[in-house]
């Protein structure tokens, strides 16, 4: 006896079986995992790119400042000195003039360069007509080079 019901002898739709393979998957989910760590190494080196040090930083500004004529270089020398003091001592250490500076960047660089030796221009005389020539500026560079060398940050 025929059904009444005329949906009652179709079948749902189904897909024509594919021939599949166990390697294919396998080598679909290694390439997804292997873009998925590319994504999260570049992600993590981006999000936590270690900082340039404070030493490599000031030789960096220091190497620069080689380029410029003398009164211009001895400006962008005292400018890498007090950003230096500024980042270990703070603001109030880097607002300092004259010979309370000239202290301040020998107990910074545990040395009597700005006080007693011809570092003393970047305390005293930076802005004198004749202080930005007067000695010796390779000898100034040197110097000032092996200084920021010797900081530990």
């Amino acid at each position: 006896m025929p059904s009444s019901d005329p949906l009652a002898g179709m079948r749902g739709l189904h897909l024509p079986e594919q021939p599949g393979s166990f390697w294919s998957d396998v080598g679909l989910a290694a390439a997804i995992g292997l873009l998925a760590a590319l994504a999260v190494a570049i992600a993590v080196r981006l999000l936590f790119r270690p900082k340039q040090s404070l030493r490599a930083s000031a030789l960096a500004a220091l190497e620069a400042a080689k380029d410029l004529p003398p009164p211009d270089r001895r400006v962008a020398q005292a400018a890498v000195l007090r950003r230096v003091v500024r980042t270990i001592d703070g603001d109030e250490a880097a607002r300092r003039e004259g010979l309370a500076w000239g202290e301040t960047l020998d107990r910074v660089f545990g040395a009597d360069f700005f006080t007693a030796g011809p570092g003393r221009v970047f305390a005293t005389g930076l802005y004198a007509p004749t202080a930005a020539t007067t000695g010796d500026d390779a000898e100034m560079d040197r110097r000032l080079e092996a200084l920021l060398a010797g900081l530990r940050r």
